[in-house]
């Protein structure tokens, strides 16, 4: 016991000889190498950040232009930083599933690039955390951009571009514009010749995205809203009235000849930069391949109004950098994807891809901007809730029985009959 005394004594004795012959309480801290923070001048004077890893990665969409803009943005955030990036082209249509199994083995990008619209099944699956970003960042957004991106309060995007569909037409075969969409079809019809394949108007007529526009213009909706602007996925509004009679105009589109039944993404963008279509229904994602393509010849409008006198009312969504919630570096995650999204970042991506910005400041400078923004006076926000994964399925399905011929009430009622019952099986 004697021993043990002297031992503690001792010690004792030794920490405060060390105590002493220590700094004074005004001089700096010595930099302790095991600390996981440091000094990161970029992020503010004497702010302490986490430590930079050394390497990111993101995930980003393989179109060719989106793709090389991201490249030289990314490229802008590696010399400022010194952390590399590594950007893997992925479908953005593509990520959220492939995400969901890698992202829990460790194996996902710390950066996905999602609409908005996959935001709720993103969260319920925990998969995505939120963005590290103050208030006065996130007030540089639009508002509706940073809404898109909320969920319960947070947000979860950093938003690059809001997007709306509108009609893009060739000013050599449409020197002036249609009034209505009657008038649209009509012009349609003589500009037509199925067997050189030259068509006067052409949309994704299977495709519930590009079809939607007519379907809300009708009134339509996907799913009811209270009046705080809340969504009830009990309230299906897809196959009302309105719904059927978009269906029944779709369809009518198919007898008259107008538009070929095989219609896709390909063979539109195909046709209509070989100079071979006079209208055609895409958006601004399109604009720098059209623009390439076509030149002065180029016009971008609003969509004509439809048989009731109401404008059709495509999706409006929102497009932005998510931050995995499997990443160990969600701080340096938010930090690119605030990068890839300022003011400057914006503008660049819009004069390299036609994408609209997603804040007000970004500085843009094209005319093909105001068709697009004169449509989003009547486009709708896609459902952002977790609900809104199970209108695809069947709503794709029905649009492929509508291009048959089939009785437009009986394939909406059947489709959401199928959506109620997926809705529940979630629940």
């Amino acid at each position: 016991m004697k021993k043990l005394v002297m031992m503690f004594l001792f010690m004792f004795i030794f920490s405060a000889v060390l105590i002493g012959c220590g700094p004074q309480d005004d001089a700096a801290p010595a930099e302790d190498p095991t600390d996981d923070t440091v000094v990161d001048d970029a992020a503010g004077e004497d702010a302490n950040v986490p430590a930079k890893p050394d390497t990111l990665e993101i995930w980003a969409n393989d179109d060719e232009y989106q793709f090389a803009a991201v490249e030289h943005l990314v490229q802008q955030f590696v010399e400022e930083h010194g952390i590399e990036v590594v950007v893997t082209p992925r479908l953005m249509a593509d990520q959220d599933e492939a995400f969901a199994l890698d992202a829990p083995g460790g194996i996902g990008p710390d950066l996905i690039f999602q609409p908005h619209d996959r935001l709720g099944n993103l969260t319920t699956q925990n998969l995505i955390a939120p963005l590290e970003a103050d208030e006065a960042t996130l007030a540089q957004y639009t508002e509706d951009a940073v809404g898109a991106f909320t969920m319960d309060g947070e947000v979860y995007g950093a938003p690059l571009v809001m997007e709306n569909t509108a009609l893009y037409y060739n000013k050599n075969l449409v020197p002036e514009l249609p009034e209505t969409m009657e008038e649209l079809y009509e012009m349609a019809e003589g500009l037509t010749n199925a067997g050189n394949d030259e068509y006067g108007f052409l949309f994704e007529a299977l495709n519930f995205y590009h079809v939607f526009p007519w379907i809300g213009g009708y009134g339509g909706y996907v799913f009811g809203q209270d009046a705080d602007g809340n969504y009830d996925p009990e309230d299906i509004g897809l196959n009302n009235e309105g719904s059927v009679q978009a269906y029944a105009e779709v369809q009518s589109l198919f007898d008259r000849g107008i538009i070929p039944r095989s219609v896709n993404e390909d063979v539109l963008n195909g046709l209509f930069t070989s100079g071979k279509v006079g209208m055609v229904v895409s958006g601004p994602w399109a604009l720098a391949n059209f623009s390439d393509a076509l030149g002065d010849d180029l016009g971008v409008a609003p969509l004509p109004v439809l048989e009731n006198g109401e404008r059709p009312t495509p999706f409006a969504g929102v497009k932005g950098w998510l931050v995995s919630n499997y990443t160990d570096h969600k701080y340096w995650a938010s930090q690119l994807a605030l990068h890839l999204t300022s003011a400057e970042s914006q503008a660049y991506y819009y004069a390299e891809t036609g994408e609209i910005p997603a804040r007000p400041d970004a500085e843009i400078d094209n005319p093909f901007a105001e068709g697009f923004l004169e449509q989003s006076q009547t486009a709708i926000p896609m459902p952002n809730i977790p609900e809104m994964g199970q209108v695809w399925g069947p709503m794709e399905d029905s649009l492929q029985f509508n291009a048959a011929g089939d009785d437009p009430q009986e394939i909406l009622d059947e489709a959401v009959e199928e959506i109620e019952e997926y809705i529940q099986m979630m629940q």
